[in-house]
C-alpha cells in the first residue's frame, strides 16, 4: 500500500492554504480508502485555534482526494 504521490500532496496544500489559511503549519494524517474500485486519500487536519473572544477550540478539516489529487469532498469542523 503506497501513499499518495507528491502531486496529490502539493495539490492538497495548495487548497488548504487557499481555503484555510488558519490551518497553516498542521500536518496531516493520511488514510487510504478504496471506494468502487478506486484508490482515495483521506487527508485530516487539526489545529487549536483560539476565537475573537479568547476560547479555545480544535478546528478539524477533511479533504478527500482522488489519486490525482483532485479534491472530490471537503468537510470543516465548527
Amino acid at each position: 500500500m503506497s501513499g499518495p504521490t507528491k502531486q496529490c500532496k502539493n495539490s492538497v496544500a495548495k487548497h488548504i492554504a487557499e481555503e484555510f489559511p488558519e490551518m497553516a503549519g498542521a500536518k496531516p494524517k493520511v488514510t487510504l480508502a478504496k471506494h468502487g474500485g478506486e484508490t482515495r486519500y483521506r487527508f485530516t487536519y487539526r489545529k487549536a485555534l483560539r476565537s475573537a473572544n479568547g476560547v479555545k477550540s480544535q478546528q478539524i478539516v477533511h479533504l478527500t482526494t482522488d489519486e490525482s489529487g483532485k479534491v472530490l469532498k471537503v468537510s470543516v469542523s465548527r
